[in-house]
């Protein structure tokens, strides 16, 4: 059980705390500038670790920031060689001609055969926007 008792002695007030175990005289005064001097200080240390905190957060979003530029930049250059070599192969596929000697061989092979004159229609269009169908005419 603890029972604290205040005192004055002259100008300083104390206190005299019993826990049971122990008697403690405390100068009041004295306690409350340790008291204070503990508050800023921690108050100062939990600031300096939230703004030193702060400012290595800043300077690894700035790294990151860099290093995404960096490669945005890489893969920009990238994207510019793959479309110049698309152009290329575009070229080169349109300027292949085509071997109609093996094409015919091919569909042969694959029993592929002319149209009869049955399948073949016909469409006139002259003057007008519609199609007329004659079947068998040539």
């Amino acid at each position: 059980m603890r029972i604290t008792t205040d005192y004055m002695v002259g100008n300083t007030a104390i206190q005299i705390v019993n826990t049971g175990r122990k008697i403690k005289v405390i100068d009041v005064e004295k306690e409350r500038k340790k008291r204070y001097f503990v508050k800023v200080f921690l108050v100062t240390l939990f600031s300096s670790i939230f703004f030193l905190g702060s400012c290595f957060y800043i300077v690894k979003l700035h790294n990151m920031s860099a290093t995404l530029d960096k490669t945005n930049y890489i893969l920009q250059g990238e994207i510019k060689n793959l479309e110049r070599e698309n152009a290329v192969l575009t070229r080169e596929t349109e300027s292949a001609t085509v071997d109609y000697k093996e094409l015919y061989k091919k569909a042969k092979a694959l029993g592929m055969k002319f149209p009869t004159k049955e399948q073949i229609y016909h469409y006139d269009a002259e003057r007008s926007s519609t199609i007329k169908m004659e079947p068998g005419s040539d």
